[in-house]
C-alpha cells in the first residue's frame, strides 16, 4: 500500500464505520424516546402505511364506543322513566280498586287518580336525554339509531308510546257505573232535541237542549228543584252528526260530567261516583244502555301490559348496546395490540443493542485514532 498524507484509506474506513455506528445509536435513541421502532415512513414505508390505517380504525372504533355509551345513557333514561311509570300504574290500580268499594268518596279518589295520570304525563315529557325522548312518540325525534361498527351498521329502536293516550288512561274514569249512548246511521238530531242526565241519588236533572236559531230554549229550568237546562248551539245545516255530539259532550264536560266518544259511535257518560240515568228526545238512531260497568280496571290492566312491553323493548335494546359496547372494546384492544406488534420497539432488545453500539462507537473512535496516527509514521522516512 502506498504511503500518502493526502489519502488515508484506513482513516476513511474507520470514519465510515464510526458514522454508521453513530447513526444506529441515533435510531436507537429515537426508539427509546418514542417507544416506536416504526416512527415514520422512512423507517419502513409499507409497515408505516399499514399502521396509519390501523390507527384510523382504532380512532373510528373509539368514536363508535362513544356513540354506544351515548345510546346506553339515552335508553337508561327512558328505562328509568318507564319503571317509574310502572310504579305509578301500580298505585293507580289501588285507587281504581278502592273506587269500586262502597262508602268511599269516588270524587276524591278520581281527583287523586287524575293527579297520578298527570304525573305519568310529566314523567314522559321529562324522560329526555340530549334532545331524544324514547317514550313520547309524538315528539320531535323518530327513535334512536346507534352505529355499531366500521362498516356503518346500526341498531335502531323506534320511539315507544308511554304517553297517557298511548297507555289508554288519559280519560280514566273511576265511576262504578255509566250510561252508554250508541248512535247509528238513522241518528238525525233536530232543533230543541234534548239529552237529559238524571242523578239517581238526588233526583237532579241536567237537560242539554240543541238550538240552531239562538231562540229561547223550550226546556223549562227549575234550579230550586234541581232541574238545570243548558243550551248547545249547533249548525244543523253544516255540522255533521259527530260534530253535534262533540258539542253536546263539550257542554256536558263543562258541567262536570265525564264524556268519552268512541270511534264506534258509542258515547259514554258518567258522573264521578254517582249513578245516573240518561235519556234523549232524538227520535231515531239512538240506543241507550243504563248502568254499564266502568272499564277503569280493564284500562289499568291494559296500561300495565303496555308499559311492560315498553320496558321489555328498552331492556332488550339496552342489553344489545351493552353487548356491542363490550365487543367494540375487545376489537379496539385487539387492534391496538396488533398495532403495537407492528410499530412498538422492544425496549429490552433496544437496551442490549444500545450497549453494543456504544461499545462499537468507542472502538470506532479508537480505530479512527489509530488510523489517523499512521500518517505520522511517514515523517520517519524523512529523518
Amino acid at each position: 500500500m502506498a504511503f500518502s498524507v493526502n489519502t488515508n484509506a484506513n482513516a476513511m474506513a474507520a470514519l465510515r464505520s464510526l458514522n454508521s455506528t453513530q447513526n444506529s445509536i441515533t435510531d436507537i435513541q429515537s426508539q427509546i424516546q418514542s417507544g416506536l421502532k416504526i416512527g415514520g415512513a422512512t423507517d419502513d414505508p409499507s409497515t408505516f402505511v399499514i399502521s396509519q390505517g390501523m390507527r384510523g380504525d382504532v380512532g373510528s372504533l373509539k368514536a363508535v364506543q362513544e356513540g354506544l355509551n351515548f345510546g346506553q345513557a339515552t335508553v337508561g333514561m327512558a328505562l328509568a322513566a318507564a319503571t317509574q311509570i310502572s310504579d305509578q300504574l301500580t298505585d293507580l290500580q289501588t285507587k281504581v280498586t278502592q273506587a269500586s268499594n262502597e262508602g268511599l268518596d269516588t270524587a276524591v279518589l278520581q281527583a287523586e287518580a287524575d293527579e297520578m295520570v298527570a304525573q305519568i304525563a310529566g314523567i314522559v315529557s321529562t324522560a329526555e336525554f340530549n334532545g331524544i325522548n324514547l317514550l313520547d312518540n309524538g315528539g320531535t325525534t323518530s327513535g334512536l339509531n346507534v352505529m355499531t361498527g366500521l362498516s356503518g351498521a346500526t341498531i335502531s329502536l323506534t320511539e315507544q308510546n308511554a304517553t297517557t293516550t298511548g297507555l289508554g288512561i288519559d280519560n280514566l274514569d273511576l265511576t262504578g257505573l255509566k250510561a252508554e249512548l250508541a248512535l247509528d246511521d238513522a241518528f238525525n238530531p233536530a232543533e230543541s232535541n234534548t239529552f237529559t242526565i238524571t242523578i239517581d241519588g238526588s233526583g237532579d236533572t241536567h237537560t242539554f237542549e240543541l238550538t240552531g236559531d239562538g231562540n229561547a230554549l223550550t226546556s223549562a229550568p227549575n234550579e230550586a228543584n234541581g232541574d238545570y237546562v243548558y243550551g248547545v248551539t249547533v249548525d244543523f245545516a253544516n255540522d255533521s252528526d259527530q260534530a253535534i255530539m262533540g258539542k253536546v259532550a263539550a257542554v256536558m264536560r263543562e258541567e262536570g260530567f265525564t264524556v268519552n266518544i268512541g270511534e264506534d259511535g258509542v258515547v259514554d257518560v258518567s258522573a264521578a261516583g254517582q249513578d245516573i240515568t240518561l235519556a234523549t228526545t232524538v227520535a231515531n238512531g239512538t240506543t241507550i244502555t243504563q248502568d254499564v260497568a266502568g272499564t277503569a280496571l280493564t284500562d289499568i290492566g291494559a296500561a300495565k301490559a303496555a308499559i311492560g312491553t315498553i320496558m321489555t323493548n328498552l331492556g332488550t335494546y339496552a342489553n344489545r348496546l351493552e353487548s356491542q359496547a363490550e365487543f367494540t372494546q375487545i376489537l379496539t384492544d385487539k387492534l391496538e395490540e396488533g398495532l403495537g406488534i407492528l410499530v412498538d420497539a422492544n425496549l429490552a432488545e433496544v437496551s442490549a443493542k444500545l450497549q453494543s453500539e456504544q461499545t462499537k462507537e468507542q472502538l470506532g473512535i479508537q480505530s479512527l485514532s489509530i488510523a489517523n496516527a499512521s500518517s505520522q509514521s511517514i515523517l520517519g522516512l524523512f529523518r
